[in-house]
């Protein structure tokens, strides 16, 4: 089951991002609102980003390195080291 916002990499190879759409039915009054969650295949500028992190990402993974991916408007996208969990007694 998919989330608004997931991002996921298709069969096809390419990323997309799941995002709600409104449904409306012309000449149909009483409808109601309906919703659908349906994945919109990201620019060519963030299929090559993403494929960048994804591969380094997997090299990283083969080291046995555990890193976060963020990703925002300013910075694009880094890759850091996870904190490591408190052990609480």
């Amino acid at each position: 089951m998919a989330y608004d916002g997931e991002l996921v990499k298709m069969e096809n190879g390419r990323w997309a991002r799941f995002q709600r759409c409104r449904v409306y039915r012309p000449g149909v009054e009483d409808a109601g609102e309906t919703m659908l969650l349906i994945a919109v295949e990201l620019e060519e500028r963030y299929q090559r980003m993403l494929d960048a992190v994804s591969d380094s990402l997997a090299q990283y993974r083969r080291q046995g390195i555990p890193v976060q991916v963020r990703m925002d408007e300013v910075q694009g996208v880094t890759l850091q080291p996870e904190q490591a969990s408190a052990n609480l007694h």
